[in-house]
């Protein structure tokens, strides 16, 4: 078979590409290796994501049964197999639409030959151009390799046979927090262990304290400022060993699993040496129009070494994609980012955070409005959680960030008006409707 195109690997930048390049009807195969997907949409993100939701349902529930409205039970175990059993979904989803799209789709290993063909199966294919969205694979730590049984990634985690009862997570970062409020509201014992001192390093305090404040309530405990010295697996319980500096302190921990997250190297395609395709443990090298250095070999997402985000990766899949058919150069305008933290309480937003600008010396103002004080937060009995705007000295908007449990279902599109360089005066302006939570932004808007 020959190809105009071909793609390696279904996470969300190889799936938007075939999404945007499929209206070309020039002939399209992808190669899967493992599951249509990938991390984004079926062994980390999304995965993680439609737990928390459904932890929320039934917190909300919980609400009601506090207040004599409603009457029920909670299982964590009937709730995590309920949406295990679900994921799957998303696979048959991917693959109707790639089916509709008259993309051809190859399940396993391939081996570049050459610069025109892989090989599959003992299959080859042939190929005008080939387009690298292969991703990143977690790694262990130290010598402590991943088992998937023990010693355990996303991948793992999110697929468990049975709870465990108890689970340590190494790394305070954005992932291990997320998995620290999945897991303790399902009712497993939580120990999250980082070396920095700081849980969700980077962020505002005020944004994260709702979160904070979620996990401690879960009885998560907190060990920072110390590392994972070694990892020592026995019959049915793993002990990590804590070390601080260069001394191997005497504590440890005991636990059923040890959820390693936040390390990952690049999955880097069988063969490229064969072609000369240049490439490290971390990524492979792309110019401004995402090309590597063979011709016709393009490489998009977490896989070029750019940022990591999901968001980023569909960007540049449809960046790429018009790029190939129609000739316009890719933009990659990162500058506002916008980014979320999917906690039980989230934490979304755009542009500069406050820590950021402090750090670099730039005088701002910040504005804030609690959702609690808003006519549709009443409505919807409301208690915690706030919206913030922070303007330069011009009266520019620099900065939107919102911490409440829908954050990232309200930031929309306000990394546009970051990037477009709006001001307050043009928000306050603009129409809201009424009553919505999205009001909290005009509301803000008025107080400057």
């Amino acid at each position: 078979m020959k190809y105009d195109v071909v793609v390696l690997g279904a996470g969300p930048a190889g799936y938007y590409f075939l999404k945007e390049f499929a209206k070309s009807g020039k002939s399209i195969a992808l190669i899967e290796k493992y599951k249509l997907g990938g991390v984004g949409l079926r062994t980390g993100c999304l995965p993680v994501k439609k737990y928390l939701d459904t932890i929320r349902s039934v917190n909300r529930a919980k609400g009601l049964m506090d207040s004599h409205i409603l009457e029920g039970n909670f299982s964590s175990e009937r709730l995590y197999e309920s949406v295990k059993g679900k994921l799957g979904n998303v696979e048959s989803i991917m693959e109707e639409e790639l089916k509709r799209l008259n993309v051809d789709i190859y399940y396993g290993e391939c081996e570049f030959i050459d610069e025109e063909t892989i090989e599959i199966d003992n299959e080859r294919i042939n190929f005008k151009r080939a387009i690298l969205a292969t991703g990143t694979s977690p790694k262990g730590l130290g010598e402590h390799e991943l088992d998937e049984e023990f010693i355990i990634s996303h991948m793992g985690a999110i697929e468990f046979d049975k709870l465990p009862q108890s689970i340590c997570i190494i790394g305070a970062n954005v992932e291990g927090i997320e998995f620290a409020s999945m897991f303790s509201s399902l009712g497993v014992k939580v120990t999250v262990v980082d070396m920095d001192r700081h849980i969700l390093k980077g962020n505002d305090e005020d944004l994260k304290e709702l979160s904070i404040n979620y996990l401690k309530e879960n009885k998560v405990t907190f060990i920072l400022g110390e590392r994972a010295e070694k990892i020592e697996k026995y019959e049915d319980e793993v002990k990590i060993v804590l070390g601080k500096e260069e001394i191997i302190a005497d504590e440890e921990i005991i636990a059923d699993k040890v959820l390693i997250t936040g390390l990952r190297s690049a999955n880097i395609p069988k063969g490229l040496n064969n072609i000369g395709l240049k490439y490290d443990e971390n990524h492979i090298p792309v110019d401004e129009n995402f090309k590597t250095n063979v011709e016709n070999i393009y490489a998009i997402g977490d896989v070029n070494g750019t940022l990591g985000m999901a968001h980023v990766a569909i960007n540049q899949g449809i960046e790429l994609a018009d790029y190939l058919e129609n000739n316009v150069n890719p933009v990659k305008e990162y500058t506002s980012l916008p980014r979320s933290i999917y906690t039980i309480y989230e934490i979304a937003g755009a542009g500069y955070e406050e820590n950021e600008l402090m750090d670099k010396n730039i005088n701002y103002r910040v504005e804030k409005t609690y959702f609690k004080d808003t006519f549709r937060g009443f409505s919807k009995d409301i208690k915690d959680g706030f919206l913030k705007i922070i303007i330069d000295e011009n009266e520019k908007v620099i900065g939107i960030w919102i911490s409440s449990e829908n954050a990232s279902d309200l930031i929309g599109q306000i990394g546009l008006w970051i990037d477009e360089g709006v001001s307050i005066d043009y928000i306050k302006k603009k129409l809201f409707i009424h009553p919505t939570l999205g009001e909290a932004i005009l509301d803000t808007a008025i107080k400057f």
